[in-house]
This record gives structure tokens, C-alpha cells and sequence, in this order.
């Protein structure tokens, strides 16, 4: 046996050498960070139980789809307060990420759209694309841009009258079957004598003429916009030389325009004006040599029933073609048939075929193609599928909607509210993903949303119940064994005159490190550009924002992009005494500097001791970053390695490059008793298992400076 070289790259027996390139990655930089979530209501969008909440997060420079999707509401101003939360030159930044969480369940407006018919008598439903009330503003009109130009034939001057007497010809109208039409016996010296003589004309056809020509005409139909086809009439010379004699010829007559609308779409409030032009063609046309032939389409089926000719009946699944060329080509291909796809449909799915149902397509002549199938209902859904505000849902099969003597408004759009249970529901649907801060865009019980009408009447929430919810979420969340660790900024409002210590009562309920609670309305220009006082989740939400992006920095002295505020009743933010009261009951709150208002402190409402990290949103905000980044670096470092290819010296050196970045980050700082910024750094392994150990300096904000300063005696002397 040869000689062979085994690696754990390579496997050979042939000589050579072999390189295997390995990228060592360094353990420098962090996971997920300044990942905010936003939690209430808005003027436009789908609720939480329709949207993936994985894939509706936006960058703070999206405030103008945020706007587009969402309207109005709390929800765009909370967006709006965190694309610029900090009015700090400390604190320049915002959220890397912005989830956002709808939990009132609008509806959306409509409107149905008239058949040309009485049956279906509904052509289809016009939708406002998003939800909510603002889609009641929307109105629409379906216009005749073009009618039906019915097929129309004038003759040559008649050239011998006599000749006209007693003559005689047929007629397919509509590729039904042939019918005799016989002129009188005279005598006649007008085209008008001639033609008022003429009987056995299909319905629907008449004739008229002038001095010395006759017209035979497809009357007015009142139902063209309904139909899925188009219209014909074959002439055919039964007694040969008599269509001569009135100044006509064999052949087949087509309209030459068929219906078009245009629908205008308008939305004065937003600002959307639209006029959509409908204009379908003529995609297929079929023809069948024989006595009778009919042709129908319904559920993608195409099928013939023909009588005389060469030909049979045909049945044919329409989805074998992926175009109506193709389905023309093997139509044509079959005896006594002929069809042809007109050139904008040639690479067109049968499917835009508008459903027939039992067209004539019998013709005498060869290669005549009378069945003249529409893709009018294609067309419409097509083009006003191309509308920025509604979206249309067919009721019909085929042609076009009736036209409109007047604009009508959609109607049906509602706000809709949030009942308790929906924040419950929302909370578990921002389980599955990494956020850093939720911010429930609620301040006050929805009875007293409903009465300043910032809620739907339906609406039943209270907010020490979203309050109590999202904390429980956040402590449910934040172990080491989710590992999605999170914390909340909530606020709190009432209207009665003892709101202050109701709102301290509130911060001792929650009375956990994972939750801070803003107390103070606040004063800035909402989304429409309009100075308005907002309830204290504002604050919270522009809380957050500074905390997100000052990453390692408290947002404590620094000042809030907030125009004012207001202080709940029994609470003077310039009162020093207030100020450490409210301290000590775990509120957040802003004061006002010379500079603008600044945060006091970023306290929590954690209320048993001083500790450093628990009393502080930003220690909270880093040790959650660096305990999650640290666990997933590891698992991603060593989970699933063998004892053999990693040693506790590995993930102790490994460790070590981690804490360096962390310093780097400023997320920990050098220390008197740890220079590195950590210490007591340990590794042990004991298969399966692996032991680390470190102690770190946590980076936090210096909160109080005491100043000694010592006065002494002025002492001079002179000599």
C-alpha cells in the first residue's frame, strides 16, 4: 500500500505539499447594541398580528417611511424624537435600530367598484393600501376614456341600382352562425332606399345609407365595458355577385377602438393625485371554419364546441402554455382553426385572458378570426395595481368596470384600539428578537387617552397593568439562559391633582433595576410640524434614544431634544428637595439649565440600596452589552471544540483579547487594583464543561463631586 499523508484538511497519497490557509479572526468589537423598541399606537399600518416583527425595524434616517407606512400617530412621533433625541454635543447619536410594534388593529377603508352589469354587479373593491381612518379620505371615479367603436362597414357607390333588386348576401355577426339578408324588389335610386329595404339582418345589426352608399353597422352596445370580448360581423357573398351590386366586399369587420376608462384617484389630505389609463387590446384571436363554433374560457380552461368543418371540440388547460403565443400556435396547429396572439400579448401568460363564455368564432372564410378575446380585467388590475395609495381585488372575470357619474369616498376605516391583551400579545412577539430598550408608547390609562382622544373608544388598557407587563418581560428575559437581555423605559401620567405620588407609587411597584420610569409631559414639534404636548412616553422614548446612542456615556447632565416640559401635579423639578424625593423614589425626569433641559440622573426605580450598577440605566445598559457579547463571542469561540485543539490557556488568552476591546470601547475602565480594566481573570476546563472567571471595571458615570475648599486668615507683614 502507498505511502499517505491524513490531516484533518487532507486526505492523499499523492506527493506534494498542501496549504491550508486559516483567517484568525480577533475577538475585538460587540454584538447587538443600541437596538430600541417602540410599543403603541399609530394613525396607519398593520398590527402586531400581521407584521413579522423580525423584518420591521428601521435606521433612525428612515423617519420618511416610517411617515409613509404609519401616518401619524405616537408611533411616528416616537420615531421622530429618536432620529434626533440628544440637544447634547456629549451624546451625538441614536439607536443603531429601531423595531417598531403596532398594536391597534385599524381597518382599512374601500370602496366596490361597479360592474357594467347587473350581473356580477359588483366589478371589484378598491382598498386602501394601508389602514386606518386617514384611508376614508381617499375618493375615486372611473371615467370613459374611450367608448367602443362598433364594427362599421360603408360600401362603394352603388353602381346600378337595378341591379341592387331583389339581391341577396349573408352575415355572421359575431361569429355566430350565417344569416340571410335579402334587399327588396325595388326599386330604389338611393343607398338609404336600399338599405331601409334590406331584412333578416342579425339583431343588433342595422343598415343606413346615403345617396349612393349603404352601411351596415354593430349597433350601440350599453354593456361593452363588461365584455371580454371584442366585436365582428363577417359579410359573405351567398349568391355571388350581389354584395358587388350594393357596393360591398367578402370579409370581416372588426371595431376599430375598443371601450377604455381611466380611473382617478385622490387624496386631498396626503396630497396623492392620480389618473390611471386602462386600455386593453385585443390579446387573442380565434377563428374556426364551419357551420357553428363557440369558444369559452372559465378557470383557466379554454374549450370549442364546433359543429361542420374539419376540426373537433378542444379542450385545452391553459397553464400548459407559459404564453399566448404559444397557446395561439397549438390552436392554429389544430383542423379547421386559425388563431393568432396579438403583439403586446405575445409573451403574456394565457391568464391575462379575459373569461368568455360561449363566443362565437365561426367564420366561412379561412383564416378569419371573428372570437376576439380581451385582457381588459389584466389591464385594469395592472394599472391600478400601479396606485401609491389603493390597491384593487377583482369580484369579475373579464372586461372593465361601468363609468362613474360622480367621485365617490372609501369608507370604513377605523383607528382601532388596543385592548390589554394586545400588550401582552406584542410583548411576547418582541421575545424573538435582540433588543437592548422597549418603550411602550403609553403613559396613562386608555380612559383617559379615549377622553383627550389620543385612542380609539374600543381601547382597554391601563398603564400600570403595560407597565407591570413589560418589566415581567424584561426580568423573563434578561437570564442566562435566554440570553436576551433587556431593559424598559416607561412612564406614567394621570390627570388628577395627586399625580406626582402616584407616580412615585407606580415606580415602587416595579421596584426593579430593568425598569425607569419617565414622569414629565413634554413639549415638541410633532410629526406634522406642529408644537404639541406630548404625555411622558415621549421623554421616555428620547430617554432612550441618548442612552442608545451615547452607548458607554449616561445620559445623566445631559440635555434632552425637548423643547419643555410640564412637572405632574405635587412636583417641582426646581425644588432641590423635590428633586432628591423623586431620586429616591426612582423617577426619571429632566430640569431645566440655562443651556435646555438636562436629565438629573438616569435613575432606575430600583429603591433597596445605592448600588452602583442597579441605580443607573447606562451600568445596566453596558454590563447587559458586555455579558451578552461575551457569552455569544465564547459560544461561537469554543462550544462544540474539542479538548484537544483548545486549551484553557486559549480561552484565557482569548478572554483577555476581549476585555482589551472592551476597554477600548470604554465600556470598562482602568482601575487602582486592575490597570486592565478587569482582574482575576480565570479559565479552568473539566470536560463537557468550561469555568470562566473575571472581575471588571465597569465603566459608569460620575454622578456627585464633593469640593472641600479651605478658607484661611489673610496674613501680611512689612519690614
Amino acid at each position: 500500500m502507498s505511502q499517505r499523508l491524513v490531516t484533518p484538511f487532507i486526505n492523499t497519497n499523492i506527493p506534494g505539499a498542501y496549504p491550508n490557509v486559516t483567517v484568525i479572526s480577533q475577538p475585538i468589537g460587540i454584538g447587538a447594541s443600541g437596538i430600541v423598541v417602540i410599543m403603541g399606537e399609530a394613525d396607519g399600518g398593520n398590527s402586531y398580528q400581521n407584521v413579522a416583527l423580525a423584518g420591521n425595524s428601521y435606521t433612525p434616517d428612515q423617519l420618511a417611511l416610517v411617515a409613509q407606512k404609519y401616518i401619524s400617530g405616537q408611533i411616528v412621533d416616537a420615531f421622530t424624537a429618536l432620529s434626533a433625541p440628544s440637544n447634547d454635543t456629549n451624546i451625538t447619536g441614536t439607536a443603531n435600530l429601531v423595531y417598531i410594534v403596532k398594536t391597534n388593529s385599524g381597518t382599512q377603508a374601500s370602496a366596490l367598484v361597479a360592474a357594467a352589469t347587473s350581473s356580477p354587479s359588483n366589478y371589484g373593491t378598491l382598498k386602501d393600501q394601508n389602514w386606518g381612518l386617514p384611508g376614508n379620505n381617499y375618493k375615486y371615479q372611473v371615467t370613459q376614456l374611450a367608448a367602443e367603436m362598433a364594427p362599421t362597414v360603408t360600401g362603394t357607390a352603388i353602381p346600378s341600382f337595378p341591379a341592387t333588386y331583389g339581391a341577396s348576401f349573408s352575415v355572421r355577426l359575431n361569429g355566430a352562425a350565417a344569416v340571410v339578408v335579402s334587399v327588396g324588389p325595388g326599386p330604389y335610386t338611393t343607398g338609404a332606399q336600399v338599405a331601409a329595404s334590406m331584412t333578416g339582418l342579425p339583431v343588433g345589426m342595422s343598415a343606413s345609407g346615403n345617396a349612393t352608399t349603404v352601411t351596415l353597422t354593430v349597433n350601440p352596445d350599453i354593456y361593452a365595458n363588461s365584455e371580454g370580448w371584442g366585436k365582428s360581423f363577417e359579410l359573405i357573398d351567398s349568391s355571388p355577385g350581389d354584395l358587388a351590386s350594393l357596393g360591398l366586399v367578402v370579409g370581416l369587420t372588426v371595431s376599430s377602438q375598443e371601450a377604455e376608462v381611466e380611473v382617478d384617484i385622490n387624496n386631498a389630505a396626503s396630497g396623492l393625485s392620480e389618473s390611471l389609463d386602462v386600455e386593453p387590446s385585443i390579446a387573442l384571436s380565434v377563428g374556426y371554419q364551419g357551420t357553428s363554433a363557440t369558444l369559452s374560457i372559465s378557470a383557466g380552461v379554454l374549450s370549442t364546441t364546433v359543429v361542420g368543418g374539419s376540426g373537433n371540440n378542444l379542450s385545452i388547460q391553459m397553464s400548459q402554455y407559459s404564453t399566448c403565443a404559444e397557446l395561439a400556435s397549438y390552436i392554429a396547429a389544430q383542423p379547421g382553426y386559425s388563431a393568432l396572439a396579438s403583439a403586446s400579448a405575445q409573451q403574456l401568460s394565457p391568464s391575462v385572458l379575459d373569461d368568455v363564455n360561449a363566443i362565437g368564432i365561426a367564420s366561412t372564410g379561412p383564416g378569419l378570426m371573428p372570437g376576439r378575446i380581451k385582457d381588459a380585467l389584466y389591464e385594469f388590475e395592472t394599472v391600478v395595481g400601479t396606485s401609491k395609495g389603493l390597491a384593487f381585488t377583482a369580484t369579475a372575470t373579464a372586461g372593465l368596470p361601468a363609468a362613474m357619474s360622480a367621485a365617490i369616498f372609501l369608507a370604513g376605516g377605523t383607528r382601532g384600539g388596543t385592548a390589554a391583551a394586545d400588550i401582552v400579545n406584542a410583548l411576547a412577539q418582541i421575545a424573538g428578537i435582540q433588543c437592548n430598550i422597549i418603550c411602550p408608547l403609553f403613559s396613562e390609562d386608555a380612559s383617559e387617552d379615549i377622553a383627550l382622544g389620543l385612542t380609539d373608544a374600543s381601547s382597554t388598557y391601563t398603564i400600570a397593568a403595560v407597565n407591570a407587563a413589560t418589566k415581567n418581560h424584561c426580568i423573563e428575559f434578561s437570564t442566562p439562559s435566554l440570553k436576551h437581555n433587556r431593559i424598559c423605559i416607561l412612564s406614567y401620567w394621570d390627570s388628577g391633582s395627586n399625580t406626582y405620588n402616584n407616580a412615585a407609587s407606580q415606580a415602587q411597584s416595579l421596584a426593579n433595576y430593568r425598569c425607569s420610569l419617565a414622569i414629565q409631559q413634554a413639549m415638541q414639534v410633532n410629526s406634522a410640524g406642529v408644537i404639541t404636548t406630548f404625555m411622558p412616553w415621549y421623554n421616555a422614548v428620547v430617554a432612550a434614544g441618548m442612552q442608545a446612542g451615547g452607548f458607554y456615556k449616561s445620559i445623566c447632565n445631559k440635555l434632552a431634544n425637548v423643547i419643555s416640559y410640564i412637572d405632574p401635579a405635587g412636583f417641582d423639578s426646581g425644588s432641590p428637595g423635590d428633586v432628591e424625593n423623586a431620586l429616591n423614589a426612582g423617577l426619571l425626569f429632566l430640569n431645566a439649565l440655562t443651556a435646555g433641559n438636562a436629565w438629573v440622573s438616569d435613575q432606575t426605580t430600583y429603591g433597596f440600596d445605592t448600588n452602583f450598577v442597579y441605580n443607573s440605566i447606562q451600568a445596566v445598559y453596558c454590563s447587559d452589552i458586555i455579558a451578552l457579547d461575551l457569552a455569544s463571542s465564547f459560544t461561537a469561540a469554543f462550544v462544540g471544540q474539542s479538548v484537544a485543539d483548545v486549551s484553557a490557556a486559549n480561552a484565557l488568552a482569548y478572554l483577555g483579547q476581549k476585555m482589551d476591546g472592551y476597554k477600548r470601547l470604554k465600556l470598562i475602565a482602568a482601575s487602582d487594583d486592575a490597570p486592565l480594566g478587569y482582574k482575576n481573570a480565570k479559565v479552568s476546563i473539566q470536560p463537557p464543561e468550561m469555568d470562566v472567571y473575571v472581575e471588571i471595571k465597569l465603566a459608569t458615570a460620575i454622578y456627585f463631586i464633593p469640593i472641600n475648599i479651605n478658607v484661611s486668615q489673610v496674613q501680611q507683614s512689612a519690614s
